[in-house]
């Protein structure tokens, strides 16, 4: 983990979250000079320490972490894959429509080099007096959130092969490349990694890649949109 400086770039990637959505350059700046920013650096598998997310919130710059559920192996309990969070989009945004949100209850760590914007968390009624339309963006997204939660539900329910290859490839890719990527030894191996058959596997590749979620290169599965998983 290395501080940095921000700089006119990473301001710019950060504008560009859907958080901001319908607000000019200066307001948007304004926000973050208002709240307080800092921006670090991660690589590997390092987890992004959880005294550096209370009462702040984050933005993915480049790369991109995963997010977990559950406490470690020795705890005896296994965690559990949440999400994983590529460059512009936010996490931890309970701590900022809630300002002490504990965000110990999950952890995530980077997979692979990344460089995440840490903001300061506002309380909500200041946030939404100085700065409406962030608060509305908020809503939505958090509307949106709980869909996709919904959604994957519903999913995880059927145990469908394309989710459980899904599950894999969020679990497994790294962006040391620049680009999330998966490396497999075989699709027979991944096959029996996963507990279906190669038929199975094979259609679900061949199913992701053609809705444009993912592309194969011999060994290497390439994550066109980890967010659409």
């Amino acid at each position: 983990m290395k501080k940095c400086e921000p700089n006119v770039r990473d301001y710019e990637i950060a504008g560009g979250c859907a958080l901001f959505a319908g607000c000019g350059a200066e307001q948007i700046r304004g926000f973050l000079d208002d709240s307080g920013v800092s921006v670090f650096s991660f690589s590997g598998n390092e987890p992004v320490p959880a005294e550096m997310r209370k009462n702040s919130w984050s933005i993915m710059i480049s790369g991109s972490v995963r997010i977990y559920s559950g406490d470690d192996d020795d705890g005896g309990v296994c965690k559990t894959l949440l999400n994983a969070v590529g460059s512009g989009q936010p996490f931890d945004i309970a701590s900022l429509a809630c300002r002490g949100a504990d965000p110990v209850a999950s952890e995530v760590r980077a997979a692979g080099k990344c460089r995440v914007m840490f903001i300061g968390a506002m309380e909500p009624m200041r946030l939404m007096s100085l700065y409406p339309q962030i608060a509305a963006n908020i809503m939505e997204f958090f509307c949106g959130r709980v869909a996709f939660l919904n959604r994957k539900i519903r999913t995880l329910s059927k145990g469908s092969v394309e989710r459980r290859l899904t599950d894999f490839l969020l679990g497994e890719f790294n962006t040391d490349n620049g680009k999330p990527e998966v490396v497999i030894k075989s699709c027979a191996e991944l096959a029996v990694r996963l507990n279906v058959s190669r038929a199975s596997l094979y259609r679900a590749l061949a199913a992701l890649e053609q809705s444009g979620v993912i592309s194969r290169r011999g060994k290497v599965i390439e994550i066109l949109n980890p967010q659409s998983l």
